[in-house]
């Protein structure tokens, strides 16, 4: 596909603050394709300013007071462009979605958009998710909560919305870049006390409960995420919230990182009865199978993983998924189960299949049984 058109009619809006590491990465990405890049400040102290000011693009200032969607909707009152991209100062616009933006604010459908948030988490791993961030700058449009905001319309959730290709990189979920901004801390802060006002929220459940997962604190993440699936009724399974595959795996996760593999093991036979296609949850299951050093589940492993592959990494949009758990990631531990068990040369085989896809530790092992 070529680009055609370098001035777009959208306003992308940046909320700031102490971004200096990022916000430069940010705003090239988006000064060749749309026309106005709204630069939302909301009290830094760094060299963010002073950084943006020498681009193209509107520096305003906004005081914060706990509430991202304060902030956002002060964007939508300002943006000037008939479409608007929300995107924050530590992602990018991927240079390959330049023609989908363009293919979007061609269209005759007036509807809000998702884009596709590659978040990377450190140099082998990239977690994949789906999020609505493009809309037409209608009367209407607002978002509604302190934190992990959710985009209405006329005070209803969104009936409909448009899939697309579009990519943003995200850069905020490396360790790194979590404990220099103390986002944990702030995160918890405005989740608690949304959660005091909407104590019934199954959304706020699961934020608080991703929030310690992220933060690695998996003992305090585990109550949230069993609180959000007992919150759902069995007679509401045939309509749950999209974020609830997340809820399983993260939950997940947890369970195997505290080791707590009989839970584990109900908890993925209920959730791939819900979610046969999520490939993720399968693999979680394979890596439970390794941890678990068990020599009577030991010869399934190869079974799962190989099942993984036939499944193929994700597609569907309601998931998030773990770049490579359908190919490279699974081929990868395919690799370590034959080495265990002393087959190096099948070892070697999916070694070499797992690196095809560039993953550094499947190079390292074949760099090592080369030698």
């Amino acid at each position: 596909m070529i680009f055609v058109n370098s001035n777009l009619p959208v306003s992308a809006c940046v909320l700031v603050k102490n971004e200096e590491q990022h916000i430069l990465n940010c705003i090239r990405s988006l000064i060749p394709v749309v026309n106005e890049i709204l630069i939302i400040d909301t009290g830094s102290t760094d060299k963010t300013i002073s950084i943006a000011s020498h681009e193209d693009v509107i520096i305003l200032n906004y005081t914060w007071n706990d509430d991202f969607s304060e902030v956002r909707n002060y964007a939508i009152g300002v943006a000037s462009q008939p479409f608007i991209l929300m995107i924050d100062a530590d992602e990018t616009l991927n240079i390959n979605s330049y023609t989908y933006l363009e293919q979007y604010t061609r269209s005759c459908v007036k509807v809000p958009a998702t884009v596709n948030i590659r978040n990377v988490i450190d140099e082998n791993t990239i977690v994949n998710s789906v999020v609505t961030r493009l809309f037409p700058n209608l009367s209407g449009y607002c978002y509604k909560g302190m934190i992990h905001e959710q985009l209405f319309y006329d005070d209803k959730p969104l009936e409909q919305v448009l899939p697309t290709e579009i990519v943003i990189d995200h850069y905020g979920y490396r360790k790194s870049e979590i404990q220099t901004k103390h986002k944990i801390e702030r995160n918890l802060t405005l989740l608690n006390k949304q959660l005091a006002i909407d104590s019934n929220s199954i959304y706020l459940k699961y934020q608080i409960g991703q929030t310690y997962y992220v933060n690695g604190d998996y003992q305090k993440a585990i109550p949230y995420f069993d609180d959000s699936i007992r919150m759902i009724s069995v007679s509401k399974f045939d309509a749950l919230p999209r974020f609830m595959s997340t809820v399983f795996l993260s939950y997940g996760y947890c369970l195997l990182y505290t080791l707590q593999f009989d839970i584990l093991d109900n908890l993925i036979n209920d959730a791939t009865e819900l979610y046969p296609d999520f490939t993720d949850l399968y693999y979680l299951y394979g890596v439970s199978l390794i941890e678990r050093k068990d020599i009577h589940n030991f010869s399934s492993i190869q079974d799962v993983f190989e099942f993984c592959i036939r499944l193929g990494d994700v597609k569907n949009p309601l998931y998030e998924s773990v770049e490579g758990v359908g190919s490279y990631r699974a081929l990868f531990n395919l690799g370590v189960y034959f080495e265990v068990t002393n087959n190096v040369e099948q070892a070697f085989k999916y070694y070499l299949q797992s690196s095809e896809y560039n993953f550094k530790p499947a190079i390292e092992k074949i760099k090592r049984l080369s030698m």
